[in-house]
């Protein structure tokens, strides 16, 4: 639960500014083409997240555990001022701060799951933090689209979504900082869980290449294509409709059956034991 709720809370610093249309800010040209202004914000942002990736493969998994609950405080904070700069620079320099806001939460996940690895039941708890991003990317987007619903300007909008998360996502990083590490138990069946500095790293990816290439190819299209339903599920809804009261609504609850659905499929994992 400290996992999952510590996760969800990261979304309100990440997902919200998708709610809103940015509408009265004129499109883009550049090179002859002519790009929409919220689309070039998720592509700014998603560049961040992308590049953070690709730090949090020597940040994350050099990060000592007693430092894990400090440093997602730390990306955190640094995505809420993120948001706050988008609000105070004016558009289109904006964009920048997506950017910024990108580059730490991309390392939240790594950051998260170092509190789960290394256990028997790592494979249940990660379970539950997958599910944890499929729900939390509607609810957050439900809470920005009702805060302009409220009045609240669309770029002031995703700071103070973040502000009704923080109090939240401090409580439970405290829980997931106080869960007692692996017994010896956990360590027999899955081995210990040190940093890994760089030689550690290039020998692991060396050893698993094989595997992880076609895994992370995967991985990389599906995210494409979650992120392309997810960032633009707010133009989706109302393309079918619906108004912008409803569509508040739908983006949290249209997420509660797919996350249904994905818990229960990835529920069977529990039934594969051996490792290999």
């Amino acid at each position: 639960m400290a996992a999952f709720c510590s996760y969800f809370s990261m979304y309100a610093f990440r997902k919200p500014f998708a709610a809103a249309s940015y509408s009265e800010v004129a499109a883009l040209s550049a090179f002859g083409l002519v790009v929409q202004y919220k689309t070039v914000l998720i592509i700014a942002q998603v560049l961040g997240y992308c590049v953070s990736k690709f730090l949090g493969i020597k940040f994350v998994s050099e990060m000592p555990a007693t430092r894990r609950a400090l440093s997602i405080g730390g990306c955190i904070a640094l995505a809420w001022i993120a948001l706050l700069l988008f609000a105070l620079v004016p558009a289109p320099w904006n964009i920048l701060c997506l950017v910024l806001n990108g580059l730490p939460l991309g390392m939240v996940w790594g950051l998260v799951f170092g509190f789960l690895e290394g256990r028997r039941v790592s494979e249940v708890l990660g379970i539950g933090l997958s599910a944890s991003y499929i729900l939390a990317s509607g609810v957050v987007k439900s809470v920005g689209k009702s805060m302009i619903n409220m009045g609240v300007p669309e770029f002031w909008m995703p700071f103070a979504t973040g502000a009704c998360f923080v109090v939240p996502m401090l409580v439970f990083v405290f829980l997931l900082a106080s869960i007692p590490p692996p017994t010896a138990e956990d360590r027999a069946a899955r081995t210990e869980r040190a940093p890994m500095d760089a030689r550690a790293r290039r020998e692991f990816f060396l050893t698993y290449l094989p595997g992880l290439l076609p895994l992370t190819l995967l991985y990389i299209l599906l995210t494409a294509f979650r992120d392309f339903r997810d960032n633009f599920a707010t133009e989706l809804w109302e393309s079918l409709g619906f108004d912008q009261q409803e569509s508040a609504a739908l983006l949290a609850g249209a997420e509660v059956p797919v996350t249904l659905g994905v818990l229960g499929v990835l529920a069977l994992l529990m039934f594969i034991h051996d490792n290999r």
